[in-house]
């Protein structure tokens, strides 16, 4: 059941992609949500898509795009139709389509595609990371520590406190990638760890988080060291730090801020 779900996630996320790229790179109107986000005619597209194809599942959506949180709901798609927007907009190509399936709080399965790259990551709690790309899939095997540790860190999205942590943690490298690439990059050894320390919501992580841990990953409240969790007040995330295997929380060291929802 699980399998057919992240099979139907997939060609989801591939369908959506097209629709993107159906508006990519051409003259594109944009609106501004009330939070000052952009929201453009590709991300309403996405949404459609995804809703669409999603529907044969019989599971209900809570989409970035949508209006119902469902913050009751203990199965549902968590999906970000287009991550990324800026980046969209940009014309870098690091922007990507997210679905994840929540099961008890949690995601059991995600699919992160960046379709302007051909890259596509999945993995669930039953299925082991993939990346497919040009046609060839390729599984993530396991990585030792690094040398010097790489960071990601986002292109629109920083904050000052990242280089307290990159000072803390002797970092080596900060490697600037958009939207939920950074999960893709992590599950295959292009980076160490992704400080996140600016607000983000619930869909923009749970798919990402899905495909790192399939790879033995995590992605961890700063402030408790657990595993985030889903169907949070307005789906809102606080701090959050995610890294690669084999490293665990312990490895890092953390400057503790105030404990609070940014």
């Amino acid at each position: 059941m699980l399998d057919n779900c992240l099979n139907l996630a997939i060609d989801t996320a591939r369908e959506a992609g097209k629709s993107i790229l159906d508006f990519y790179k051409k003259e594109v109107h944009v609106d501004y949500k009330a939070d000052g986000s952009p929201l453009t005619l590709a991300d309403k597209a996405a949404h459609s898509s995804i809703v669409n194809c999603l529907a044969l599942s019989g599971i209900p959506c809570v989409s970035e795009e949508g209006s119902d949180l469902l913050l009751d709901a203990r199965r549902y798609w968590l999906i970000d139709p287009l991550d990324g927007t800026k980046d969209f907009l940009a014309g870098n190509g690091e922007f990507t389509v997210n679905i994840a399936l929540i099961e008890g709080h949690h995601p059991v399965l995600g699919v992160v595609y960046a379709p302007a790259l051909d890259e596509l990551y999945a993995g669930s709690i039953e299925r082991p990371a993939c990346l497919m790309k040009a046609g060839v899939v390729t599984r993530c095997r396991p990585f030792e520590k690094a040398i010097n540790l790489r960071v990601t860190v986002s292109r629109f999205h920083d904050h000052p406190d990242v280089s307290v942590f990159a000072e803390s943690n002797h970092v080596g490298e900060l490697i600037p990638v958009g939207s939920a690439l950074k999960y893709g990059w992590l599950t295959f050894g292009r980076a160490e760890v992704f400080p996140r320390l600016v607000g983000s919501s619930e869909w923009d992580t749970a798919a990402g988080q899905a495909v790192l841990e399939s790879a033995g990953g995590f992605v961890l409240d700063w402030h408790t060291g657990k595993p985030l969790s889903y169907g949070k007040p307005l789906r809102r995330n606080p701090r959050l730090l995610s890294f690669r295997a084999p490293y665990r929380f312990a490895d890092f060291e953390l400057k503790h801020y105030k404990p609070e929802l940014l």
